[in-house]
């Protein structure tokens, strides 16, 4: 089989764990990992016009609308190049942002990972996140008679962010439901969409994914 080039992108529910597996896949495949919330967060450390738009949805809590997140995504490929594998972090979030990476970087490979709502409420309900050193953490083994104890990384004092409370947690699983699984329609069409199982401890989902890729072509 011809070796194929890996331009992949990762979707799927809140924690389905594609912030995990993504970069384990740049590393593995030895091509760039581009984020959108570290190229978000560049142009607003940086000051750029872009920047001082994006931060208001960032402050808000709010997804960017596909026309700052396309042009933002459009200038961090402009330094890559064009003809190299990478593999997408948070972009895209809809079919229109999918459509825009097609004339881009036209993407070889699109991972859905599937997991249900229940597992996902489970898992974001219950992370804490350290103020100090930003570990993610989760609730469960982590209590006892006295309360919450300390990060085991640094000592820090753990914290439960809003966008993990339950309430919050279903209205955003809502919005994937309806703005962003229609994805999945669009690449397999395309003949790109490989659906895994999210429902895996995190060495098992990597190992899954890196033997499918390589039935598929896709070799480190």
């Amino acid at each position: 089989m011809r070796r194929k080039k890996l331009r992949a992108v990762f979707f799927g529910p809140q924690g389905a764990g594609k912030s995990v597996q993504a970069p384990l896949l740049a590393e593995r495949f030895n091509v760039p990992l581009v984020s959108s919330g570290e190229a978000f967060r560049a142009e607003i450390g940086e000051n750029t016009a872009i920047g001082d738009l994006v931060s208001e949805y960032v402050i808000a809590g709010m997804f960017a609308p596909d026309e700052l997140a396309n042009a933002i995504l459009a200038k961090r490929l402009k330094g890559l190049d064009p003809d190299a594998g990478c593999v997408f972090d948070g972009y895209p979030r809809n079919v229109e942002q999918a459509e825009t990476l097609d004339r881009l970087a036209r993407v070889t490979l699109a991972i859905q990972l599937k997991i249900s709502d229940t597992r996902a409420i489970k898992c974001l309900a219950g992370r804490l996140v350290c103020v100090s050193c930003h570990a993610t953490l989760h609730r469960d083994g982590m209590t006892t008679g006295a309360g919450l104890k300390a990060c085991p990384v640094c000592g820090g004092k753990l914290s439960a962010r809003p966008k993990d409370e339950e309430e919050a947690v279903r209205r955003r699983l809502a919005a994937y439901h309806f703005i962003t699984e229609p994805m999945a329609a669009y690449y397999r069409q395309r003949g790109v969409l490989l659906a895994v199982n999210g429902e895996q401890t995190v060495s098992d989902l990597f190992d899954e994914l890196t033997k499918k890729l390589a039935k598929l072509g896709f070799v480190a």
